[in-house]
C-alpha cells in the first residue's frame, strides 16, 4: 500500500493563480519530451538520473510530480515499493491520479495537492526524495533541501535533477531575454552553491552531474521536433499561437546552452546512517 503520513485531509489549495502549466502548454511539452514528461529527456534523463541509484523496495517521495510519469516509471521500472507524488498544481495532481489508475498502481503510488512551503510529512518518513527539474521553481534552496533531509530515514538518498546556471559571466543580455520570454518564476543557483547547500544541510557522499554539454545535442532533437511536417502536426495539436512559442522558446534556450548559462545538472547525496 502506499504510504501517505502527513494525516489528515489535503491542504486547501493556495488562493487561485495563473497555472504555468496549462493544458496547451503541457501537450506542447510532452509532444518534445515523451508521454508524461514535461522536462527535458524524458523517461531516458530519468534512467540517467537513475544510473547509480538503488531505488529497489524504498519509499519515495515525488516533489513535482506533474503528470505522474516518472512516479510510475520509479516503481515499474525501478521498483519502488511506493511512490507518494506532490504538486501544487491541482489539474497535474488529478491527471497524474488518473495515469496511475490507468497503469494499475493506484495501490503503490498515490498523489497529494500541497502548498508551496515546507513538506507536511513526519520526520524519517521516506527511503527516498526524487525530483525531476522542479526545485528550480523554489525561492529558498536551502531550506528545501534541510527539509528534504529531514523527511528522509537514515541512509536515505536524494536523487534528482534541478535546472542550474553558469557563473555571473554569462549572465548576459541573451540570458536576461530568454528568462524574460519563458516568463517562468525560475530561481536558479550555480552547481557550487547547490553542492555547499546540500553539504550543509547534513548531505553525504553528494555528487552532482552537470548536463550542459548533454542538453547541447538534446536541443537539436529538441528543434528537429518544431521543424517540418512534425511541427505542422503540432500546430494541429495545439494551435499556431503555442507552437510558434515553443519553437521561439526552444531557439532562444539554445543560446543559453551554448553560452553556458543553462546548465541541467543531476543531483545525489544521501542522509547519514545514523541521523
Amino acid at each position: 500500500m502506499v504510504i501517505d503520513r502527513g494525516e489528515g485531509k489535503e491542504p486547501m489549495p493556495e488562493p487561485e493563480r495563473k497555472s504555468q502549466y496549462t493544458d496547451n502548454v503541457n501537450a506542447a511539452l510532452q509532444w518534445m519530451w515523451g508521454d508524461g514528461y514535461l522536462s527535458p529527456g524524458g523517461s531516458e534523463e530519468v534512467a540517467a538520473m537513475l544510473r547509480d541509484v538503488d531505488v529497489g523496495g524504498r519509499h519515495v517521495l515525488d516533489i513535482g510530480c506533474g503528470l505522474g510519469a516518472a512516479a510510475v516509471a520509479l516503481v515499474e521500472t525501478y521498483r519502488a515499493r511506493s511512490v507518494l507524488g506532490i504538486d501544487v498544481e491541482p489539474h497535474l495532481v488529478a491527471q497524474a491520479r488518473e495515469r496511475a489508475t490507468a497503469a494499475g498502481l493506484a495501490e503503490r503510488i498515490s498523489f497529494r495537492l500541497v502548498t508551496p512551503g515546507p513538506l507536511p510529512f513526519d520526520d524519517a518518513t521516506f527511503g527516498m526524495v526524487f525530483s525531476k527539474d522542479a526545485i528550480v521553481h523554489i525561492p529558498d534552496k536551502a531550506a528545501c533541501y534541510a527539509d528534504v533531509h529531514r523527511v528522509l530515514e537514515p541512509g536515505g538518498v536524494f536523487a534528482g535533477s534541478d535546472w542550474l546556471r553558469g557563473g555571473d559571466e554569462t549572465y548576459t543580455s541573451v540570458a536576461r531575454e530568454w528568462l524574460d520570454f519563458v516568463r517562468l518564476d525560475f530561481r536558479m543557483e550555480t552547481l557550487d552553491q547547490t553542492r555547499e547547500a546540500l553539504q550543509r544541510s547534513g548531505f553525504e557522499q553528494v555528487r552532482l552531474v552537470d548536463r550542459n554539454e548533454w542538453y547541447k545535442d538534446e536541443i537539436k532533437h529538441e528543434l528537429a521536433t518544431l521543424s517540418g511536417d512534425s511541427y505542422r502536426a503540432l500546430v494541429g495539436l495545439v494551435g499556431k499561437e503555442m507552437a510558434e512559442h515553443r519553437l521561439e522558446s526552444s531557439t532562444r534556450k539554445q543560446s543559453v546552452i551554448e553560452l553556458g548559462f543553462l546548465r541541467p545538472t543531476h543531483f545525489v547525496g544521501y542522509k547519514p546512517a545514523g541521523a
